[in-house]
């Protein structure tokens, strides 16, 4: 009998990215991830199943965020096992023009070189919060710690707010 890869048992059972969370991470980055998920729920954004270790954060029919998990499976995405990222997409989002200086340098930190990962591939030029980036696609926040949890907060806040 032919035994399904991880991928394709994720695609049947689309697993609570909780459970994935705790058989991939470890520590601090497992603890954050799993407050920043129950952050998530608190506040009604329930990340739902994409495709294998990821998930998608939706807001009114419109994409906040995106959460990675990574394994040995995930190194097309710019992720070592025992990692995770949260992924913002810039592309049709205007940043409000009140961005404290501590969140634009969080941006400007965390808005990283398209690395071919998906079909956006190879990214896009241009200017964020007054800083022009090139060959980019969207803020990726790897391993965040509870500083840098706080700031995709802000920044999810942000998103709602443009989206109303």
């Amino acid at each position: 009998m032919l035994k399904l890869s991880l991928a394709k048992q994720q695609q049947k059972i689309k697993p609570k990215i909780e459970d994935i969370i705790v058989e991939f991470l470890e520590g601090d980055r497992q603890q954050n991830a799993l407050e920043f998920v129950a952050y998530l729920r608190t506040n009604k954004l329930n990340p739902c199943y994409a495709s294998y270790n990821a998930w998608w954060v939706n807001y009114k029919g419109k994409r906040l965020i995106s959460l990675r998990v990574g394994c040995k499976e995930s190194v097309r995405y710019g992720l070592s096992t025992g990692s995770w990222h949260i992924g913002h997409w810039l592309q049709g989002f205007n940043f409000p023009d009140n961005i404290d200086d501590e969140l634009k340098q969080f941006i400007w930190e965390n808005t990283l070189p398209c690395i071919h990962c998906q079909n956006c591939a190879p990214g896009h030029s241009g200017s964020i919060l007054g800083k022009h980036f090139e060959s980019i696609c969207y803020l990726r926040i790897e391993n965040p710690d509870a500083n840098g949890l706080e700031h995709v907060k802000k920044l999810l806040e942000c998103k709602k707010k443009v989206i109303l």
